[in-house]
C-alpha cells in the first residue's frame, strides 16, 4: 500500500507542469494585468505582472492557454512541450469598440449617431464623494456640473447643454433601466454612466429627456470564482477660504464712522470699554472627517450571476452641528435558461442629515463685542443686554437648545423578464417601484438667545414632517435583431405607463396658549418630552396634502446599417400627461440620426493617419412638463380665514372661505426641444489618439411662462406657452495614450462652448426678474429679456468713487441725478441723460452661465505606481457677490468684513469701498456693477498617488489586488474672484449669484482598494 501511494504521488507530480513565460504587445512593451485562463477550465487562470511576467501550473490533459487584454486580440496557445512562453498580442480596432448603454439596449461605440458620453468606474472612483454626480463635473464635454455649497449631502446641480426651460432644467435619470434616484448610489458599485447629450439618442424616453438623460449602469456578477471587493477611505476636510471680519476694535472704529457720516448720535458701545471680543465664525467652523466603506461580493456561473453590495458614509460638516450619513445595499441577480431570463435587483439607502440650526446670515451680523456665555441671563448665554449693540441671535444658544435632522429612506425594486419568441425576436417586461420616505424632526427648548424675547425662542415648540413619494413604472418591450446580407436591422417596439403620487403631513404644536387675545405659557408636561402630545393645551396645528401624477408613452426605434457603415436610426415617441388639460395632454416627438464610416470606404483604405473615422448628423424632438405643477392647468381653490386664502371677517371674527384666483387653461401644452447635432468620431496614429467634436443647436419652444395680467383682474398672473430658449455650442474630447517600457501614460482633455439666448417671450417688452435679494422683493440683479441670456444680469453701472463736490456738481449739475450724495459716494452712470437713476439706465452686464468650460487629466502609470492629476475650469461667466452688499454695506449695525476698514475717508481716498454711512442716503449699496466679477476659475480638482502590489506578493497574501493610495481633492483655484469660492450656480431665472455663507473645502484622503 505505501508503494501504492508513492506511485500516485510521483504521478501526480509527474503529471503537472509549471509554464512561464511573458507577454508584450507589437513594439516589445510588457502588458501587464493580462488574463490568462485555461481553455475547458476557465475558472482557473493567473495574469500577468507589471513586468509582464507570468507563471501557472497545467495538469497534464490541459494543453491550451488563453490570453485575453482589453483592446487587444484574443490569442490561443497551444502549450505541447514547451514550459517557457513569450506571448506577442496585436491590437484590435474592434475590441477597443466599447459597448455603450444606451435608451433599451446597449451599442457599439462605433455604431453610435448621437452625442454620448461615458465615464467609467475607474474615473468615477478617482474623486471622493458621496454623490456619484458630483464625480462627473468636467469628465464630458457639454455636462455642467455645479456645487454650491459644503453642507454634507447637499446635492448638485447638473445641466446638459445649457439652459432649456424655465422650469426644472435636470436630465432624466435611469438606474439600470428604470427611472430612479441617482442621490442614493454608492459610486463605487457603479460600472459606468452613460449621458445622452443630443435629443435623437435621448428621445426614445420622451418627456423629462429635453434635458438630456444619464443611464448609470451598476455592477453586476461576473464569471468565475466569487470576489470580494472592499474599498475604504478617510477624508480630511478643511476649509478653503473664510470671510474675515471686523474685531470689537475695528467693529466699534467702523460703526463710529458710519454714524458720524450720517449725523447721527454715535451709540454707547463705540465708546464703552471693550469686554468682549468674539469671533463667532472660529466658534461654529471646524476641520471635519468624511469616512467611506464599501464592500461588494459577487460572481456568477453559466445560468446565474448576482452582485450584493454595501456602502455607509459618516461625513461632519464645517459648521457646527451639521452632519451628514448615508448606508446603502444594493442586491443584483440575473438568471438565464433556454430562452427565458430574470434580472433583477433591490436597492435600500438611506440618510440621515443634521443641519445647523442658526442663522449663518446671524453669524456674519453678529457683533463681536457680545460674549458667548454670559451668567447673568438665565440661558447662561450672552446676547446684547445693552440696547445700543445690535441685536443678533447667539448661535451656540441656539445650538445648545434647538434641535433638527431629516431622515431619508429610499427603496427601489426593479425586475426585467425576458424571453425569445424566436431568433433575434425578444419580448421583455420591466417593472420597477421606487420610495422615497422624507421624516424631519424639529424639537426647540424655550430659551433666550437674544434681546428681544419675540425675535427668539419664547416659547417651546415641536415639528413633525411626514412625506412620501412613490413611482411606479411598467414597460412592455418588442425587440426584433436581424442580419440579412450586408443589412442589419434592430427594431424596438414600446409601452411604458408611469404612477407617481405623492403626499405629506406637516405638524406644529407651540408650548403656548392665547387667553384674552395674549399668547401665555401653556401647560407643558415636561419641556424634555419631544412629541406632538407632550405639549399639553398648548397650540397645535397641521396641514397636508395628496396629489397624483401618471404618464403614458408608446414608443418605437429602429436602428438599421449597411455594410456596417451606413448607419441609420429613427425613433418616434407619443406621450400622454396628466398635468396638462384634455385638449393638448398628447405629444408626439420624432427624431433620427445618420452616420457614416469614411474609414470603411474604399479611397481611405491606403492612408494611415486614421484608424477610424465616422461622420454623425442627428434631429429630434423631446416634450417637458416638468416647469407645470402637478394640476397647473386647473384652477385649484384655496380654503382658509386669511383674505388671501379666501377668508371673510365678520364683525371683527374670522370665517372661514374658499376662493381660487387661478384660470383653467385646457390648452396648456407641452415644452418642446428641437435639436440638430453634427459630430465626428475618430482614432488615429495607432489607436493612440481617440477624439470626438460636436456642434449643436437646440430651441426650446412653447416654454411655460406666467403672463402679467393687471392687479385689477383679482387673478394670479397665468400660466401660459409663450417663450422660446436657444442654445447652440461646440464639444471637443480628446484622449492620447502610449506607453515608453514600463511607463505608461494617457492625457484626456474636455473642451465645450454654450450660448443661451432667449428668442421669444409674451412680448418683446417683457422682463422676468429673478429673485430679490434683499427679503425677496427688492435689489434685483438678473432680468430674463428677448435677446439676452435667460437670467442675466442687468444692472446700473459703477464708475468709481467721488472724491469731492466738484465731481459731484460736475456729474449731477442740476442735483436731481444723486441728490444724496457726497464726497466718498459712488457715481453711477446716468445711461440715457434723463437726468434721474431708474430701470431705464440699467445696462447688459454679462451672464452667469459660463460660456466655455474645459478639463486636462493626466493619468501615469509605472510598474506597480499610478498617477492622476485632473484640472477643470470655467470661462466667459460673471458672479454678482450677493453677500458683500450686506457684509461691505456699511449701512447699518451689524459686523463686516474686515476689509471695510479701507472705507473711503478724507485720509483714505485710494480705495474702491466708499464711506460708511448711516442709511446709505446715495444707496452705494444698490444693485450695481460695483458687486460684479469675473467669474473665470482654474481648480485642481483631483491629485492622486497609488501603488499596487506586485503580483508575486499578491499571491502569497492569496489576494487578486491591493492597492492604497492618497489624494488631494480641490486643493488649489485659480480666480480673481474674492468671495469664499467661484463654483456659483443658481436658478434658471437667477444665475450667477453668490448667497452662499457655508465654507466649501478642500481634503486630504488616504484609501484602500482590496480585492480577493
Amino acid at each position: 500500500m505505501l508503494l501504492t501511494f508513492l506511485f500516485l504521488g510521483m504521478f501526480n507530480t509527474f503529471g503537472q507542469v509549471t509554464i512561464k513565460g511573458t507577454v508584450s504587445d507589437t513594439t516589445n512593451s510588457p502588458l501587464p494585468g493580462v488574463a490568462i485562463i485555461i481553455k475547458g477550465n476557465e475558472t482557473k487562470g493567473t495574469q500577468t505582472d507589471f513586468d509582464g511576467n507570468f507563471s501557472i501550473k497545467l495538469e497534464q490533459q490541459e494543453s491550451t492557454l488563453i490570453f485575453r487584454f482589453l483592446g487587444y486580440k484574443t490569442k490561443e496557445v497551444v502549450v505541447g512541450s514547451q514550459t517557457i512562453i513569450h506571448v506577442v498580442l496585436e491590437e484590435d480596432a474592434q475590441s477597443l469598440d466599447e459597448v455603450v448603454v444606451v435608451g433599451y439596449g446597449t451599442q457599439k461605440k462605433s455604431d453610435i449617431t448621437g452625442a454620448v458620453g461615458q465615464v467609467k468606474a475607474e474615473e468615477l472612483n478617482k474623486v471622493a464623494v458621496s454623490n456619484p454626480i458630483e464625480a462627473l463635473q468636467g469628465r464630458v464635454a457639454g455636462v455642467t456640473v455645479v456645487k454650491s455649497s459644503g453642507s454634507p449631502g447637499s446635492g448638485v446641480d447638473i445641466k446638459i447643454r445649457g439652459v432649456g426651460t424655465n422650469g426644472n432644467n435636470q436630465p432624466l435619470y435611469i438606474v439600470d433601466g428604470v427611472q430612479a434616484s441617482s442621490y442614493f448610489i454608492d459610486p463605487n458599485n457603479i460600472e459606468s454612466i452613460e449621458i445622452l447629450k443630443d435629443v435623437s439618442s435621448a428621445a426614445i424616453y420622451g418627456t423629462r429627456a429635453a434635458n438630456g438623460v444619464v443611464i448609470i449602469t451598476t455592477k453586476k456578477g461576473k464569471s468565475g470564482t466569487p470576489k470580494v471587493e472592499f474599498d475604504s477611505y478617510v477624508s480630511f476636510n478643511s476649509i478653503r477660504k473664510s470671510y474675515n471680519l471686523l474685531d470689537a476694535e475695528g467693529y466699534k472704529s467702523v460703526h463710529k464712522q458710519m454714524f458720524e457720516n450720517a449725523g447721527a448720535t454715535v451709540p454707547t458701545f463705540v465708546t464703552a470699554p471693550t469686554t468682549a471680543n468674539t469671533n463667532w465664525l472660529n466658534q461654529i467652523l471646524n476641520d471635519a472627517v468624511q469616512i467611506n466603506h464599501s464592500v461588494r461580493i459577487s460572481g456568477a456561473s453559466d445560468n446565474v450571476n448576482y452582485s450584493l453590495a454595501a456602502n455607509k458614509v459618516s461625513e461632519e460638516g464645517l459648521v457646527l452641528g451639521s452632519d451628514f450619513g448615508k448606508k446603502s445595499l444594493n442586491l443584483n441577480l440575473g438568471f438565464t435558461k433556454g430562452k427565458f431570463s430574470l434580472n433583477g435587483g433591490v436597492t435600500y439607502a438611506e440618510t440621515r442629515r443634521k443641519g445647523y440650526v442658526f442663522s449663518l446670515r446671524d453669524v456674519y451680523h453678529i457683533s463681536p463685542l457680545i460674549p458667548i456665555y454670559d451668567t447673568n441671563n438665565a440661558s447662561g448665554y450672552g446676547y446684547a443686554t445693552d440696547a445700543s449693540i445690535p441685536d443678533h441671535a447667539n448661535p451656540l444658544a441656539i445650538n445648545n437648545f434647538v434641535q433638527g435632522s431629516t431622515k431619508l429612506q429610499y427603496n427601489l425594486f426593479n425586475a426585467s423578464m425576458g424571453y425569445e419568441i424566436s431568433e433575434g425576436f425578444q419580448a421583455t417586461l420591466n417593472v420597477s417601484q421606487a420610495t422615497t420616505n422624507n421624516y424631519s424632526f424639529g424639537f426647540t427648548k424655550r430659551f433666550q438667545a437674544q434681546r428681544i424675547v419675540a425675535s427668539t425662542h419664547e416659547f417651546g415648540q415641536v415639528t413633525e414632517y411626514n412625506s412620501q413619494f412613490k413611482r411606479s413604472q411598467t414597460e412592455a418591450l418588442l425587440t426584433y435583431k436581424r442580419e440579412i446580407g450586408d443589412h442589419s436591422f434592430d427594431i424596438l417596439l414600446g409601452y411604458s405607463k408611469i404612477f407617481e403620487p405623492f403626499r405629506e403631513t406637516n405638524a406644529v404644536a407651540d408650548g403656548y396658549k392665547t387667553v384674552d387675545g395674549n399668547q401665555v405659557l401653556a401647560d407643558l408636561i415636561d419641556i424634555n418630552f419631544k412629541t406632538i402630545n407632550a405639549f399639553g393645551d398648548g397650540t397645535r396645528t397641521s396641514s397636508g396634502t395628496n396629489a397624483e401624477y401618471a404618464l403614458a408613452s408608446q414608443f418605437a426605434r429602429v436602428n438599421y446599417s449597411f455594410k456596417s457603415k451606413y448607419l441609420f436610426q429613427a425613433s418616434v415617441r407619443r406621450d400622454g400627461s396628466s398635468k396638462f388639460g384634455t385638449n393638448k395632454r398628447y405629444g408626439t416627438f420624432p427624431a433620427f440620426a445618420l452616420g457614416w464610416k469614411l474609414t470603411e470606404e474604399d479611397f481611405m483604405k491606403d492612408q494611415e493617419l486614421f484608424n477610424s473615422l465616422k461622420l454623425r448628423f442627428s434631429w429630434g424632438q423631446a416634450g417637458n412638463d416638468s416647469s407645470l405643477s402637478y394640476y397647473g392647468y386647473s384652477p385649484l381653490i384655496e380654503v382658509g380665514k386669511s383674505h388671501y386664502n379666501g377668508g371673510y371677517v365678520f364683525g371683527g371674527t374670522p370665517t372661514r372661505g374658499a376662493i381660487t384666483r387661478d384660470l383653467n387653461n385646457p390648452d396648456l401644452r407641452w415644452e418642446t426641444n428641437t435639436s440638430t447635432n453634427i459630430g465626428i468620431d475618430f482614432t488615429m496614429l495607432g489607436n493612440t489618439l481617440r477624439g470626438s467634436t460636436n456642434y449643436y443647436s437646440s430651441l426650446t419652444s412653447d416654454l411655460l411662462f406666467r403672463k402679467q395680467v393687471a392687479p385689477s383682474a383679482g387673478i394670479n398672473n397665468p400660466i401660459v406657452n409663450v417663450g422660446e430658449f436657444k442654445n447652440s455650442g461646440f464639444e471637443l474630447e480628446l484622449a492620447y495614450s502610449n506607453s515608453v517600457n514600463d511607463f505608461k501614460y494617457t492625457v484626456n482633455t474636455a473642451f465645450s462652448t454654450t450660448k443661451n439666448e432667449v428668442t421669444s417671450l409674451s412680448n418683446l417688452e417683457q422682463e422676468v426678474s429673478g429673485v430679490g435679494l434683499k427679503y425677496g422683493s427688492d435689489h434685483y440683479v438678473n432680468s430674463t429679456r428677448v435677446g439676452y441670456e435667460a437670467g442675466a444680469f442687468f444692472l446700473t453701472e459703477a464708475a468709481g468713487i467721488f472724491q469731492n463736490q466738484a465731481e459731484i456738481d460736475a456729474h449731477d449739475p442740476n442735483g436731481t441725478l444723486q441728490p444724496a450724495a457726497k464726497p466718498g459716494d459712488m457715481r453711477f452712470i446716468d445711461q440715457n441723460g434723463d437726468g434721474k437713476l431708474d430701470a431705464e439706465d440699467l445696462i447688459y452686464a454679462g451672464t452667469g452661465l459660463p460660456k466655455y468650460e474645459y478639463s486636462l487629466n493626466f493619468n501615469f502609470e509605472y510598474k506597480g505606481f499610478d498617477a492622476t492629476v485632473f484640472l477643470q475650469g470655467v470661462g466667459g461667466n460673471k458672479i454678482y457677490d450677493g453677500n458683500a452688499f450686506e457684509m461691505q454695506g456699511i449701512d447699518a449695525p451689524r459686523n463686516f468684513t474686515s476689509n471695510v476698514l479701507n472705507a473711503w475717508t478724507p485720509a483714505n481716498t485710494d480705495t474702491s469701498i466708499p464711506r460708511a454711512v448711516l442709511g446709505d442716503p446715495n444707496q452705494n449699496n444698490r444693485a450695481s456693477t460695483r458687486f460684479l466679477h469675473n467669474g473665470a476659475y482654474l481648480r485642481v480638482k483631483t491629485i492622486q498617488l497609488g501603488y499596487t502590489l506586485p503580483t508575486i506578493i499578491l499571491e502569497k497574501l492569496q489576494i487578486d489586488n491591493l492597492r492604497i493610495y492618497a489624494t488631494g481633492q480641490n486643493l488649489f483655484t485659480a480666480t480673481s474672484y474674492k468671495g469664499l469660492d467661484p463654483e456659483v450656480g443658481g436658478s434658471v431665472l437667477s444665475q450667477g449669484i453668490d448667497r452662499t455663507l457655508y465654507p466649501k473645502y478642500k481634503s486630504v484622503i488616504v484609501g484602500i482598494q482590496l480585492k480577493f
